[in-house]
């Protein structure tokens, strides 16, 4: 069996340098942990789990915790995205991901009781009930925690540059001629929707024009019939159709492009539409979705890299958001 010590012969190294390149640790250089991890996958290298969970006492696992709470489900193109990269990330690196639960075997237990039953490591929230009784408790607990697109949880976030998004929506919208453009907020209750509404508040202000209540619908979930009977609210609160419509989702965008269709009204003639998310489909529907592109792979790449950092003790815990990932504005048929 290859061992470090056979490793650090062909690297030309100390074992020591071998185990923390193997370990990511910050004290060796990206380029010598690099080429000691391409030299190590060529030579067949295996880590003993034993060994590893004496000496570091990791046990190599981290939770993946998502609730249904907002009914976005894990095959949403967006999360299923980070989750995929994320998991390609931290397991290169030797670990393994497991989804965080309330029960082992029969027994209930809290976030925080299971995760020291199973001896994780770390934590990535995905999405959760901020309201859930075991949420604060697992935050305060000290375990290493990473989340994406959540800022109103006290951990370490990693999220779409919401304000960035809307702002290129709009202004774009009103660049094509746009003068009424209406919004179709996500669940209020999801943090990414309370920053798409207030840059679209804050954005529409510095364009000079008065920010009208009316023209602002919240979809029930991020999903296509929540899109659906948002545009029929925003029908019954206006006694004329908005110029534009920005929607929080794709999936809000679409569900609104169909009860505008059910209503006679045709997209982007009448009305243009942008979303938020650049699911797949969105390319291929008629007429194709203009939408904000949001970068699932460098966040799910980042939220690692910072869970990592934190569960090595490299980077100090700081709740809040630590990085806004760029976005960009995908033109397609369906504005004008």
């Amino acid at each position: 069996m290859v061992t470090i010590y056979d490793i650090a012969k062909r690297a030309g190294c100390a074992s020591s340098t071998v185990s923390k390149a193997l370990n990511n640790s910050s004290q060796v250089s990206k380029k010598r942990k690099e080429e000691i991890l391409a030299l190590a996958k060529e030579m067949g290298y295996v880590p003993n789990s034993n060994a590893r969970l004496l000496k570091t006492r990791n046990s190599w696992s981290i939770g993946i915790l998502y609730s249904e709470d907002l009914n976005i489900g894990l095959e949403h193109h967006f999360f299923s995205g980070v989750l995929q990269e994320f998991k390609t990330y931290v397991e290169s690196l030797g670990y393994e991901v497991t989804f965080v639960s309330k029960k082992v075997g029969a027994q209930s237990l809290t976030y925080l009781e299971w995760c020291k039953y199973k001896n994780i490591d770390g934590v990535l929230i995905l999405t959760v009930d901020v309201d859930d009784v075991n949420l604060r408790e697992l935050t305060e607990s000290g375990i290493p925690i990473v989340t994406v697109d959540n800022g109103l949880i006290n951990v370490p976030t990693i999220i779409s540059d919401n304000f960035q998004g809307t702002r290129m929506a709009i202004e774009y919208l009103m660049l094509k001629g746009a003068k009424r453009i209406a919004h179709i907020a996500g669940p209020l209750r999801s943090f990414s929707a309370m920053e798409r509404l207030q840059g679209y508040k804050e954005t529409i202000a510095k364009c000079g024009v008065e920010v009208d209540e009316n023209l602002i619908v919240e979809a029930y979930n991020y999903d296509y019939n929540s899109g659906k009977n948002a545009l029929l609210q925003l029908v019954k609160q206006n006694h004329m159709m908005p110029d534009a419509i920005y929607a929080a989702s794709d999936d809000i965008a679409l569900g609104a492009i169909i009860a505008l269709r059910e209503l006679g009204y045709k997209v982007p003639n009448d009305v243009s539409v942008i979303g938020f998310d650049n699911i797949e489909l969105t390319r291929y529907t008629s007429p194709s979705l203009t939408t904000v592109s949001q970068n699932k792979m460098m966040i799910g790449t980042e939220a690692a890299k910072h869970l990592i950092a934190l569960i090595n003790e490299e980077t100090h815990i700081t709740p809040g958001i630590v990085k806004r990932v760029p976005v960009e504005l995908i033109i397609r048929e369906s504005t004008k």
